[in-house]
């Protein structure tokens, strides 16, 4: 139960390191230094040291306040795609003693890993609320996320051995979700990328966009009805398409006569195709990184989101409302 306890303690910290790099340092070193935890590994000593601990407090209540602002969060969680990978694979390290250096290198590797699936998880869930027009969940999801890494960080102090199988149900979940994370993270980056060229570069979108690939052209060629006119042609993202990976980068061709999406699976490229006369109503959602085309018809709606400088060059015939 011993080898338990001491991996409990281990996966626990690195993992939770992910979502909260100083929370974690902040608990470790204040359980260490006021003796709220008995019988911690001697190696976290150094967490202890009253300047650690201020500067991981520091930094904490730096996180805390931007993490609640959409968009600062998502740029914070992106330059922190190594620092947390990082800081977990060194919580391990300190954990690991004076082991060999064998030893040493697994445990760096098993908490990267697991400090790795738990960042890309808090930034692939936060760019998915970033779609919600509405603060209040993004400001909650934060808040929920800060007593969950304290208490995660106690827990994996207090009782390493609980801990050591919660991890355990935790990263299976990750690994099970880690497709739809990746894309969700990728997609994410894409989109804040785009939106900072757009606003501080010099090109200016105004006119209707018509970019479409030599793959996507021949695709699209192959189901265009004679005289179809092309009114708009881009990238975009299958937030909610039936048979279509969620997340997935698209190219969304709008016509006259239909909606089309050209996309990959299986190192295919494929294609959908909704007709204008199925089309219900057609509505563009303004959001925090993308706007959401939304297109509603008798089954499920297709919903697709597109860049936020681009959709201003969305056709207005196709939608009922538009993003300024």
């Amino acid at each position: 139960m011993e080898i338990i306890a001491k991996l409990g303690s281990l996966m626990g910290l690195s993992f939770i390191c992910g979502v909260n790099l100083y929370a974690t340092v902040a608990v470790v070193g204040l359980c260490l230094k006021h003796g709220l935890v008995q019988g911690l590994p001697p190696e976290l000593s150094v967490l202890a040291d009253d300047a650690v601990i201020a500067v991981a407090l520091f930094l904490y209540v730096v996180e805390f306040v931007i993490d609640k602002i959409p968009g600062l969060d998502t740029l914070w969680d992106t330059l922190h795609t190594i620092i947390r990978p990082l800081g977990g694979a060194l919580m391990a390290v300190l954990q690991a003693g004076e082991g060999s250096p064998a030893l040493e290198v697994i445990a760096f590797m098993i908490g990267a890993s697991l400090a790795s699936a738990a960042h890309l998880t808090k930034a692939g869930t936060r760019l998915l609320v970033q779609a919600s027009p509405e603060p209040f969940s993004n400001m909650a999801l934060s808040v929920g996320e800060d007593v969950f890494a304290v208490a995660y960080s106690y827990l994996s102090l207090a009782y390493p051995r609980w801990t050591f199988f919660c991890t355990l149900v935790l990263a299976a979940a990750v690994a099970v979700f880690l497709p739809l994370l990746f894309r969700a993270v990728s997609m994410g980056v894409r989109a804040l990328g785009h939106r900072l060229v757009s606003a501080f570069g010099t090109r200016s979108f105004e006119s209707p966009v018509m970019v479409m690939t030599c793959a996507v052209e021949s695709a699209y060629d192959t189901v265009r009805e004679d005289g179809e006119e092309i009114l708009w042609a881009g990238k975009a993202f299958a937030v909610r398409l039936p048979g279509v990976p969620r997340y997935a980068p698209v190219h969304m061709i709008l016509s006259d006569r239909a909606v089309t999406v050209f996309f990959h699976r299986f190192f295919q490229g494929r294609l959908k195709r909704l007709h204008r006369a199925d089309v219900t109503r057609a509505v563009v959602y303004p959001g925090k990184l993308l706007a959401v085309c939304a297109f509603y018809n008798a089954g499920t709606p297709w919903t697709v989101g597109v860049y936020r400088a681009l959709a201003r060059t969305l056709p207005a015939r196709w939608f009922s409302r538009n993003v300024s």
